[in-house]
């Protein structure tokens, strides 16, 4: 899988923000403030095979980064919603993994932004 190289986008994060610099920076906030938790539930949910609720709250968050210009995290999500609703599961544990380190790169880059 080829990622977008920037963890965070600010172009993207304002174009989809309504071209507002202040809006972007608060879905960033929200999304600094609940992906922690996210990624706990997500790696949760997957590791208790509980598929319906991990496919759920991995659709939520791809939904939540329609609005936020985290190009990586964004298609790592949708890699990993893709294998899951093809029911590549053989692909799930690599993709999970490439999710959890594009999750944790953005949270690190949020958090150097809240400071």
């Amino acid at each position: 899988m080829t990622l977008p190289n920037a963890v965070i986008d600010w172009e993207l994060a304002i174009k989809c923000g309504s071209n507002s610099r202040a809006f972007a920076e608060e879905m960033f906030a929200l999304l600094a403030r609940d992906l922690p938790n996210e990624l706990l539930e997500i790696k949760k949910e997957y590791a208790n095979n509980k598929i319906q609720e991990f496919k759920h709250r991995i659709h939520k968050l791809h939904g939540a980064l329609c609005y936020c210009g985290a190009p990586r995290l964004k298609a790592a999500t949708i890699a990993l919603e893709t294998a899951i609703r093809s029911r590549n599961y053989s692909q799930i544990p690599e993709l999970l993994e490439q999710f959890e380190y594009e999750a944790n790169e953005l949270i690190q880059q949020l958090t150097h932004l809240r400071r």
